[in-house]
């Protein structure tokens, strides 16, 4: 099995270094220097501004700067993931500033779970739902093979790493400041054949106020445990196998709110607690 730290630190980098960089490359592209400190669980200035320096100089990183003095740095470098074994990744390519914050909010959640096991590349998950979990890909990817593009955007992971077969597969969506949870519906439009098929799942819903959580719980339930039973057939024009009779329907739901600063995107966004429609209904939080 490839083992990508030694080529990271063939470029130059000390083995805490090279296994920021690998995560970084394998979930956001994207990076703030306090994540960096808490990954090596240090605070000392010189090795952070060490490290900084380095990758600048090399031009493993750009450095992009946002109001309130916000640095985000950005691993763009097309030799890193070369060494990782894929130079086309789309996080080297820059994004927009919502997309930025979504990306540094999934490096957070994936440094606060490193006892899980992450599916960090489109074919690590192609592989497991496929080989592993016997999923046929028409569920979950184009005719290409590629992955649908929400299962490749949010974080995935195995809550038993030796036991891939049984395992419950944790499937994280990132909130970055949404005023409604319009893509959280599209998401599952996208996903609900992989998730049905999987059997043995949580959600977890990934925000920095919890002006969602309640309306995305309702839409979760009204899916999940309120839909009527679906037998074996076409569920939206995609063929679906006997394998739904053979996996028992087993949907969590979580919410988590990240205690973290980011820097602010240039749209409006929600800021805590509020009115939230849902469907034809309306929740107001009590006090």
């Amino acid at each position: 099995m490839f083992d990508p730290i030694p080529a990271l630190e063939s470029l130059g980098y000390t083995d805490r270094e090279a296994a920021f960089l690998y995560l970084v490359a394998a979930h956001s592209g994207y990076f703030l220097r306090r994540q960096f400190d808490y990954f090596i669980d240090r605070n000392k200035g010189s090795i952070a501004m060490n490290f900084l320096k380095k990758a600048s100089d090399a031009g493993h990183i750009e450095v992009f700067t946002y109001k309130q003095g916000w640095r985000v740095y950005h691993l763009c470098s097309r030799s890193i993931y070369r060494v990782l074994g894929d130079t086309e990744s789309q996080l080297r390519r820059r994004k927009g500033d919502a997309q930025v914050r979504a990306r540094l909010m999934a490096l957070d959640y994936v440094l606060e779970h490193e006892a899980a096991h992450f599916l960090e590349s489109e074919a690590d998950r192609v592989r497991f739902f496929d080989r592993v979990r016997g999923i046929s890909p028409k569920l979950y990817a184009n005719e290409y093979g590629k992955l649908h593009s929400m299962l490749s955007a949010f974080p995935i992971a195995l809550a038993d790493r030796e036991h891939p077969a049984q395992s419950l597969v944790r499937f994280a969506f990132i909130d970055e400041g949404l005023l409604s949870i319009g893509k959280f519906v599209r998401f599952f439009s996208e996903a609900d054949p992989l998730l049905r098929a999987v059997g043995n799942f949580e959600m977890v819903y990934v925000g920095l106020s919890d002006f969602s959580f309640h309306a995305a719980r309702a839409a979760f339930r009204n899916r999940f445990f309120h839909a009527p039973h679906r037998s074996a057939g076409l569920f939206d024009g995609v063929q679906v196998p006997a394998i739904w009779h053979r996996q028992p329907l087993q949907p969590q739901f979580t919410t988590l709110l990240l205690q973290y600063s980011y820097p602010a995107i240039l749209r409006s966004e929600a800021k805590g607690s509020g009115r939230v429609r849902i469907g034809e209904e309306e929740w107001v939080p009590s006090a």
